[in-house]
């Protein structure tokens, strides 16, 4: 059997993920969303915020890329939760006020506290 070979033509990109239904037999599977609708994409944080995050990160050494903060939920996370952990001063801080944002245990437009 010859390996099917795959043209720029036959590939085509991922829209994101559909409601399907599959049908087996006498059972139908319905395949629902991947993501709870709790989950907000993007991060629901204030710019300005990650803006301040990126630049702490700079001051310290480590790259955040402000756009991928707020549209990549797995980079925002890892970014986070590498600042709190290692962070010195006002870092740690707005590391963790984010971290809460996006575990969703925090409004994102309420004031510090």
């Amino acid at each position: 059997m010859k390996p099917r070979r795959f043209s720029a033509k036959s590939i085509r990109p991922s829209m994101a993920p559909r409601r399907q239904w599959v049908q087996r037999g006498a059972v139908t599977l319905e395949i629902g969303e991947l993501l709870p609708q709790r989950q907000h994409r993007p991060l629901p944080a204030d710019v300005p915020l990650l803006e301040r995050f990126a630049a702490l990160m700079a001051e310290q050494g480590w790259p955040a890329q402000v756009s991928r903060l707020a549209f990549d939920r797995i980079y925002a996370l890892e970014r986070f939760s590498f600042a709190k952990r290692v962070g010195h001063g006002a870092l740690e801080g707005v590391a963790l006020a984010l971290l809460q944002v996006h575990r969703g245990l925090r409004d994102p437009r309420a004031p510090d506290a």
